[in-house]
């Protein structure tokens, strides 16, 4: 693997698009529950991980998983920043030497 192609700005955008629904439900506008839900319950509800950390955590509902704790947040935003880092690495070109 060849670290010197990883683009740090391609991360960050890829990042940024990855975790827009909770910055844009910060504006309040009513149309950002569905794009949000799904931020939550991809990662915790297709992975495994509501269910092996707990009703501390995660409240499992009609809808979906709600995170319950900072910690549950914290899953959520490290499994978009570990996929936008692997699609970094994936789609960095190899630079010639």
């Amino acid at each position: 693997m060849n670290f010197k192609a990883f683009s740090i700005k391609r991360f960050l955008v890829i990042s940024f698009i990855f975790n827009l629904p909770p910055i844009l439900a910060l504006t309040k506008i009513g149309l950002l529950f569905l794009p949000l839900l799904f931020w939550v319950n991809i990662p915790v509800l297709w992975t495994g991980v509501a269910k092996a950390m707990g009703e501390t955590h995660f409240k499992i509902e009609g809808f979906g998983a709600l995170p319950q704790s900072v910690t549950a947040y914290v899953v959520v935003v490290l499994f978009w920043l570990l996929l936008a880092g692997l699609i970094t690495v994936v789609t960095s070109k190899k630079k010639s030497e």
